[in-house]
């Protein structure tokens, strides 16, 4: 049986020319596959968005998203996570599905910008946050 290897190496080191087209690479620190679309262009094999489908509703100690991990400096960066742990993370309820919710360790839900709504704190980044407008 005929065997096919495909070229392989670290993702900083993927081609930039002379590529066939149709040729795949694989990246063995990220696990990616690209396809040459001619010399110089090369394509992540991902399905484009518009093919997905729409969730109907979300599960959230099932349903999974996709997280970059920029922290891990080698390997598979990608890693997944519940609904419910992302919402954990970033201090959302339980069970709640208000937007406006605290994002700070510690924070007060039902305020967007940091633990009491007034001092303009979101996840660690300072944001002036305009005072109200008073009228008489």
């Amino acid at each position: 049986m005929a065997r096919l290897q495909l070229k392989r190496g670290l993702k900083a080191n993927l081609p930039t020319t002379g590529m066939l087209p149709g040729e795949a690479h694989f990246t063995t620190d990220r696990g990616t596959l690209h396809t040459a679309t001619d010399a110089t262009t090369r394509l992540p094999v991902v399905p484009a968005i518009d093919d997905l489908v729409t969730l109907a509703s979300v599960d959230g100690a099932a349903d999974l998203l996709i997280i970059h991990d920029a922290s891990q400096a080698t390997g598979q960066k990608e890693k997944k996570i519940t609904f419910d742990a992302f919402k954990t993370a970033l201090n959302i309820p339980a069970g709640s599905s208000d937007e406006k919710v605290a994002v700070v360790a510690g924070g007060t839900a039902g305020y967007i910008w940091g633990t009491d709504g007034t001092n303009g704190v979101l996840s660690g980044m300072q944001i002036q946050v305009p005072p109200p407008l008073m009228l008489p």
